[in-house]
């Protein structure tokens, strides 16, 4: 069968175990009206807890900070063509931190994100949280589904640890010279796992990424990441990348259906 056909499906009959799997109760639209709105331009120092509901997109600028507390729930509205002008990257319900984000879940009580209602035929509920040039953001024990990119960095390097970050379609991507430590997160069930972009050097350490439709942690041939005591199993490749010398730890590198796949430029594959 085509490599690509293969993929699809994999990724609808994926798609398929989500839509029928029982979903968390969602507020009524009287509870809603009731909670606190995280919405537009959240300047300043802010700290939030308890349920939030997010209708639209929310930026923290730059010289701002956002903090959520141990056990708050966020309920995100998917909406297309939502932005805040004059600066916004996806169409979709998006959380873009210029500023600081301190997500502060604890194993017991995580932050959760939580859409208000799941898309047809397996496509993204809402864009996910971006750090672009952010300082001092940590995520810590966030539970993300059902996002294009669960956390994407751009030119960042927060701490991402003990997050779980499943029915996405990426889990982390970090790019342009981002250097976040990714520590002891549940990557799972999406498109593809964790990504490492133009230049990147993230610290990958006791993380489980299991079960995507594509690569479960793919580096371009730019990025230098450190690689230490994952567990990458189940994926359709588990290692993607173009310098065997970067590979690093491989044990935990098992059970997918290709292990370790090394590119090469001279033939043409993707960068």
């Amino acid at each position: 069968m085509d490599l690509s056909l293969r993929r699809g499906l994999l990724f609808f009959c994926l798609w398929l175990l989500v839509a029928c799997a029982p979903l968390p109760r969602n507020p009524s639209a009287d509870n809603l009206a009731h909670m606190r709105t995280l919405s537009g331009v959240v300047a300043g120092q802010n700290v939030l807890a308890g349920e939030l509901y997010m209708p639209g997109d929310v930026r923290v600028p730059v010289g701002s900070t956002l903090r959520l507390r141990p056990g708050t729930i966020v309920y995100v509205q998917p909406a297309e063509g939502t932005k805040i002008d004059p600066e916004y990257l996806s169409s979709a319900t998006e959380l873009l931190v210029r500023g600081t984000l301190r997500i502060e879940g604890t194993a017991r009580r995580p932050v959760r994100f939580i859409p208000l209602s799941i898309p047809e035929e397996g496509e993204p509920a809402w864009a996910g949280i971006t750090l672009y040039d952010s300082v001092g953001s940590r995520i810590e024990h966030a539970h993300i589904e059902h996002a294009e990119t669960a956390i994407l960095t751009i030119g960042s390097s927060p701490e991402i640890r003990g997050n779980q970050l499943r029915y996405n379609r990426y889990g982390i991507i970090a790019q342009r010279a981002s250097s976040p430590l990714i520590a002891d997160n549940v990557v799972e069930k999406g498109e593809g796992g964790i990504f490492c972009w133009l230049g990147s050097s993230p610290q990958l350490v006791g993380n489980r990424v299991a079960d995507h439709v594509e690569e479960g942690i793919f580096v371009d041939v730019s990025s230098r990441p450190l690689l230490q005591g994952n567990q990458v199993t189940g994926n359709d490749l588990g290692l993607v990348l173009y310098d065997r010398k970067l590979a690093g730890d491989l044990s935990g590198v098992i059970g997918n259906r290709e292990d370790l796949r090394l590119l090469n430029l001279d033939r043409g594959e993707r960068p």
